[in-house]
């Protein structure tokens, strides 16, 4: 059961680290095109 835990907690980890990546590429892609200052976190 730890062990089940802790691969949970990794898995979650990986998938919060790659979707803030691709959001801050998607972001940065849009702000070399035009300033949005609305898209600011």
């Amino acid at each position: 059961m730890k062990y089940f835990i802790g691969i949970v907690i990794l898995l979650f980890g990986i998938y919060i680290i790659s979707d803030l990546a691709l959001k801050t590429r998607y972001t940065r892609k849009r702000l070399s095109k035009r300033e949005n200052k609305s898209r600011k976190f």
